[in-house]
C-alpha cells in the first residue's frame, strides 16, 4: 500500500506542483502569443544563409573573397533579422501587458487556496491590481529585444563578418531574443504572483515564508522555508554554494531572486502547525537540504556549484537520513551527481 502523504507534503505539492504548473501554463500562453514560430523562422534563415555562403565562397570555412557578394549576403541577413525582430518587441510587450491582470489574479486565487488548505479557513482572494513597477518591468521587454537586434546587426557588417562563423554568431545573437523574451515573461509573471501574495499577507498579518522550487538553484534553496514579517525583507546573499554566498547584497521582499526564478511567498501562521509534526517552513528547509544532497537541479545550473553546495551541507550538518548523506558524500568524492533530475516519485 502506498504511503499517504502528510499534510506538509500536500501543501508543498499544491504550491510546487499544481500551482507552479498553472503559472507555467500562463507563461506559455504569453510566450506563444509573443513568439509564434520564430524558432523555425530563425532556423530557416540560418539554412538559407549557409547555402548562400557555400555557393558564393566554396565552403563554410572559406573566407569571403568577394566584397560585393559579402555585402549582399550580409545585407540579406540583416534585413531578415529586422523583419523577424522588428515587430517582436512591440508584440511581446503587448502580450505581457495584456496578461498582467490575469497573472495578479492567478496569484491572488492561488494564495487564497493555500491559506484555505493550510489554515482550514475560507478566504477571499485579495483584490489587487498590477503595480506601476510591475507594468514598467513588463514594458522593458521591448528594450531587451531591441538590444539583441541592434547587437546582432552591428556584428553583421562587412568589417566584422568575414567568415561564415561570424555570420552564424550574428544570427545566434539575434535568435537569443527568443529565450530572452521567455525569461523576461517568467520573471514578470513571478513578480505578479508575488505581488498578489504580498498584498494578501499585508492584509492578513501573518508571516511570509519563502517557497523554493523542488529543483531550485543553490541560491534559492538557501531561502527555502525562511520566514519574515509581512513588511520585512529576507536577508541578502544566501547560498548553499560558498563560492556564490554574499555576491548579491540586495535585501529581498520576495521572489524572483534571479531571471527564470519561480519561487514564491505565502502566508504562514504558527497556529496552523500540527502538534508533533514539523511546521511547514521546517519541512521546506529539510526538503531543500535533501534536494542539495541529491543534486536535484536544472541542467543549466553548474554541476560544480551543486558539488560545492553538497560539500557545504555535509560540513555544516545535513540532518538527513544516513542513506541520503552517504549519497551526497559519494557524489562529492566523485565530483558529480550521476542524475540531477527531480524524480516524479522521490
Amino acid at each position: 500500500m502506498a504511503r499517504r502523504p502528510d499534510r506538509n507534503e500536500q501543501l508543498a505539492s499544491l504550491l510546487q506542483g499544481e500551482q507552479t504548473d498553472a503559472v507555467r501554463d500562463l507563461e506559455d500562453r504569453i510566450a506563444g502569443r509573443a513568439l509564434g514560430d520564430l524558432d523555425s523562422r530563425f532556423a530557416a534563415l540560418s539554412q538559407r544563409s549557409i547555402t548562400a555562403w557555400v555557393t558564393a565562397f566554396g565552403g563554410v570555412r572559406a573566407e569571403a573573397h568577394d566584397p560585393g557578394v559579402l555585402r549582399r549576403i550580409l545585407a540579406a541577413v540583416r534585413a531578415a533579422i529586422r523583419r523577424l525582430l522588428g515587430p517582436l518587441g512591440f508584440r511581446a510587450q503587448g502580450a505581457l501587458e495584456d496578461a498582467l491582470v490575469d497573472a495578479v489574479l492567478l496569484g491572488a486565487r492561488q494564495h487564497a487556496a493555500f491559506v484555505e488548505e493550510a489554515g482550514g479557513r475560507r478566504t477571499r482572494p485579495v483584490n489587487t491590481r498590477p503595480s506601476r513597477s510591475l507594468r514598467r518591468r513588463a514594458a522593458a521587454i521591448a528594450d531587451a529585444v531591441n538590444e539583441r537586434r541592434d547587437r546582432a546587426l552591428a556584428m553583421l557588417r562587412p568589417n566584422r563578418a568575414r567568415r561564415w562563423s561570424d555570420v552564424q554568431t550574428g544570427i545566434a545573437t539575434a535568435h537569443g531574443a527568443v529565450p530572452a523574451v521567455r525569461s523576461h515573461i517568467t520573471t514578470v509573471v513571478t513578480e505578479a504572483v508575488t505581488e498578489a501574495a504580498q498584498a494578501a499577507i499585508d492584509h492578513q498579518g501573518e508571516k511570509k515564508v519563502w517557497v523554493a522550487e523542488r529543483d531550485a538553484c543553490v541560491n534559492c534553496a538557501a531561502y527555502a522555508g525562511l520566514t519574515a514579517a509581512p513588511d520585512a525583507a529576507f536577508p541578502a546573499g544566501l547560498s548553499w554554494d560558498p563560492g556564490q554566498r554574499g555576491r548579491d547584497n540586495r535585501l529581498l521582499q520576495g521572489p524572483p531572486k534571479h531571471p527564470n526564478c519561480r519561487c514564491r511567498i505565502v502566508a504562514w501562521d504558527d497556529a496552523w502547525a500540527q502538534d508533533g509534526v514539523p511546521s511547514f517552513p521546517d519541512s521546506l528547509r529539510r526538503e531543500a537540504r535533501r534536494s542539495i544532497a541529491r543534486g536535484w537541479s536544472l541542467p543549466t545550473e553548474s554541476g560544480a556549484a551543486r558539488i560545492r553546495a553538497a560539500r557545504e551541507l555535509l560540513r555544516t550538518g545535513a540532518g538527513l537520513p544516513k542513506t541520503v548523506e552517504e549519497f551526497a558524500a559519494q557524489a562529492v568524492r566523485s565530483g558529480h551527481f550521476t542524475d540531477r533530475t527531480f524524480p516524479a516519485s522521490p
